[in-house]
C-alpha cells in the first residue's frame, strides 16, 4: 500500500475569552513524504516535535487541518475505508489497553469491531510468532510487563492483516534487551507490511526503516533515504547524540 502526504498540517484554534480574538496554535506545518509498497519509514524528532500528532493524522484518528493524504494515489477522506488496513500502536500500550478487559476479551472485541474472521489456530500461530504464551490470554493489562503489553498491542494490530503498521515510540522506556526483541519482531513481519516507526532513537530507526522524516517543532526538517541524508550530514547531530547517550550507559 502506497501512502503520500502533501503539505499536511494540523492546528488548533482557541480563545481565552469569548470576546477575544481566537489564537491559532500550529502543531504541524507543511509535512510532505511518501512511502511505497513494503517500504518502512522512520519519523524522527525529539519529544513534543509533533511525531504523535502526525501518527494520528496518518491513521485518521484525528482530522488534519490542511493538505492531502493519498493512499494508492487516491485522496482519502473517510477513515472507515482503512480501519483494517492501517493499525496504530500507541506509545504506552499498557495504558492504551482497557484495564477492565482480559487480553482474550480485548481480542474478541477487536474481532467483533473490525468484523474479522480468523481461526483459533491462526491466533495461536500469531501468538507463537510474538512469543506470547497461552496464559497471557487470562491476564489483565495491569498484570503485563511493558514488553508483553507492546507485543499484545502488535498482536491486536496484526489480527486484521494490516498493510501499514504505525508504531508510536513503542520501544520507549523498555530495557535494551526487550527493545531489541521488539525490533527483531518488527523486522520479521511480512515484507508486504509497511512499518511507520516513530521514535527519537535514531539507532533503532536505522535498523527498521529505509526512509526517514525528521520533524522539529512541528516543521519538516528533512525527508529521504537514510543513506542519502547521512551522506549529506543531515543526520550528524542525531547520530552524535545517540553515540553520546550510548557511551554514558
Amino acid at each position: 500500500m502506497k501512502i503520500r502526504l502533501e503539505n499536511v498540517s494540523k492546528s488548533l484554534s482557541f480563545k481565552e475569552h469569548f470576546n477575544v480574538k481566537a489564537e491559532v496554535l500550529h502543531l504541524l506545518e507543511g509535512i510532505s513524504c511518501e512511502l511505497d509498497d513494503g517500504e518502512n519509514l522512520a519519523i524522527l524528532g525529539q519529544s513534543g516535535s509533533g511525531k504523535s500528532t502526525l501518527a494520528k493524522l496518518i491513521s485518521f484518528s484525528e482530522p488534519k487541518s490542511g493538505g492531502k493524504i493519498y493512499i494508492n494515489n487516491e485522496e482519502i477522506t473517510d477513515k472507515n475505508e482503512l480501519k483494517k488496513d492501517i493499525r496504530y500502536i500507541l506509545q504506552n500500550q499498557k495504558q492504551a489497553l482497557n484495564p477492565a478487559l482480559k487480553v482474550k476479551t480485548a481480542i474478541a472485541h477487536v474481532r467483533s469491531y473490525l468484523k474479522l474472521s480468523f481461526s483459533e489456530n491462526e491466533l495461536k500461530e500469531l501468538m507463537g510468532n510474538l512469543n506470547l504464551k497461552d496464559e497471557i490470554l487470562e491476564k489483565y493489562p495491569s498484570q503485563l510487563s511493558g514488553g508483553e503489553a507492546t507485543r499484545v498491542g502488535i498482536l491486536l494490530a496484526l489480527l486484521s492483516k494490516p498493510k501499514i503498521l504505525i508504531c508510536d515510540e513503542i520501544t520507549s522506556g523498555l530495557d535494551n534487551e526487550t527493545k531489541q526483541k521488539i525490533i527483531n519482531l518488527l523486522l520479521s513481519l511480512d515484507e508486504k507490511i509497511s512499518i511507520i516507526f516513530i521514535t527519537h532513537d535514531i539507532l533503532s530507526a536505522m535498523k527498521i526503516a529505509q526512509k526517514v522524516l525528521i520533524i522539529e517543532s512541528g516543521k519538516q526538517v528533512a525527508f529521504g533515504k537514510f543513506e542519502d541524508l547521512e551522506s549529506q550530514n543531515v543526520l550528524k547531530k542525531y547520530l552524535d547524540a545517540a553515540k553520546f547517550y550510548d557511551a554514558k550507559l
